[in-house]
């Protein structure tokens, strides 16, 4: 049995001390003055609007989705759901009202785009991202119908936000181009596939150069407690309830890693706009991103132990 569990848990690590050593990379070329606040801008603006858009059209577009992802992404999506009406009632007892919204939304929005489709792929390899990008697409739309809705009553802006995010215009275009069956030129797949090789290096580098340490202050309660339900009880809660409802393998195995991923580094930008605060956003994402190798590897080596995935 512990030879098992060991076998379990180096497949584990296997699978996210790359993606640690990619962010610590990243944080050390910051720290050294490789890269500076303007690279992570430009870089974050790149990644954003033509990597990783090119990526997950890549993917879509190359291969038929199978319509045995859909009952995935209607669970992600009602799961999301009702975590965000538990956790709205839930932070009062933890945060003052006026910090209710940037409160909640650390605490569910996972950065799937990036670190997210990075686990996926280094579990189940690259032939995992059409059937993630479908997920991904499901969840772009109810992450920021619902981060909007916490964090402000300008709901008119959903909508505008939905219609201009380019990760969504990227898996939605890929999934048109290919149920139409448009021919992808070799010339044209070549071109994307550079950008999208770019995507997930170029995403961690980013990711890990822009934590903010020197500002951490786990000390705080609210950051302890949006962290802890960020990486430890949702991630369980609703792996646990995808189990009840027989989600095994690959598909429970995509479904934990993408809500066991640290806070979205959008939630920052979210709440710096809609709220006009992210401090605790900003402590949360640099919390979430350290323990995330711990969570994920400790999920991993449960799900895998138990027979799940």
């Amino acid at each position: 049995m512990s030879s098992s569990i060991l076998s379990h848990l180096g497949h584990a690590l296997g699978i996210t001390a790359p993606i640690l050593v990619v962010l610590t990379l990243g944080s050390l070329f910051r720290h050294r003055g490789w890269v500076n606040q303007e690279f992570v801008e430009s870089g974050n603006r790149l990644l954003f609007n033509v990597c990783m858009p090119s990526l997950l059209f890549l993917a879509t577009a190359a291969q038929p989705v199978s319509s045995a992802v859909i009952p995935l992404a209607v669970f992600g999506v009602a799961a999301t759901f009702v975590v965000v009406t538990a956790l709205w009632f839930f932070a009062p007892l933890i945060v003052h009202r006026e910090k209710r919204g940037e409160f909640v939304q650390s605490a569910f929005r996972s950065n799937m785009g990036m670190i997210g489709i990075a686990l996926c792929v280094n579990a189940y390899g690259e032939g995992v991202l059409a059937r993630a990008s479908v997920f991904v697409a499901a969840m772009i739309v109810a992450y920021n119908v619902l981060a909007i809705v916490v964090l402000t009553s300008q709901h008119r802006r959903v909508l505008r936000n939905l219609v201009r995010n380019p990760l969504l215009i990227g898996i939605l275009a890929g999934i048109a181009w290919q149920q139409l069956r448009l021919p992808l030129p070799g010339i044209m797949q070549d071109s994307i596939a550079y950008l999208a090789r770019m995507a997930l290096p170029l995403a961690l580098l980013c990711i890990g150069a822009s934590l903010q340490w020197r500002t951490l202050r786990p000390a705080h309660s609210d950051v302890l407690w949006a962290s802890a339900l960020k990486m430890l009880i949702l991630p369980a809660a609703i792996s646990a309830a995808a189990v009840l409802l027989g989600f095994r393998g690959e598909e429970l195995g995509v479904l934990f890693l993408m809500v066991g991923s640290p806070t979205a580094m959008v939630a920052f930008v979210m709440a710096r706009e809609f709220a006009a605060r992210s401090d605790m956003t900003a402590e949360v994402i640099a919390v979430t991103t350290l323990v995330m190798p711990l969570t994920v590897t400790a999920g991993l080596t449960v799900l895998a132990s138990l027979a799940l995935i």
